[in-house]
């Protein structure tokens, strides 16, 4: 299924983005994340990154070293993101390796982009 971006399709996205991909209350904190993880070929999670800093965003599309990289060199925080499951499943066991666990997790409408697996997750340093 192809998906026509236009102003209207993207700011219709941001809509349900910022809708849909809210976590619970005691699972943000106020503190903003020190990474941000999405994936820029996904309307949806395209959407979801826009609202943090350029500089705690991490492009999936710029592939897995990359990513590698900036988890390795990441000094505490947490890690928010939405992904694909692969790219989830993939991130999460990079990320176990760095010292980070899975605070929250789940599954995202995506009718924008008609991904079916996406998920909206949350990491953070152990305790």
């Amino acid at each position: 299924m192809r998906v026509r971006l236009d102003r209207r399709t993207l700011l219709r996205s941001g809509a349900l983005g910022a809708a849909g991909v809210a976590l619970p209350a005691g699972a943000q904190a106020m503190v903003p994340p020190a990474l941000v993880v999405f994936d820029s070929r996904v309307a949806e999670s395209r959407a979801f990154a826009a609202g943090f800093p350029l500089a705690a965003r991490h492009d999936l599309a710029l592939g897995p070293l990359a990513l590698h990289r900036r988890l390795a060199t990441l000094d505490q925080g947490r890690v928010e993101g939405l992904t694909g499951w692969s790219d989830w499943v993939m991130l999460r066991g990079a990320a176990r390796g760095q010292g980070l666990r899975t605070t929250a997790e789940r599954a995202v409408a995506a009718p924008l982009s008609g991904k079916r697996h996406l998920f909206r997750w949350s990491m953070a340093a152990r305790s």
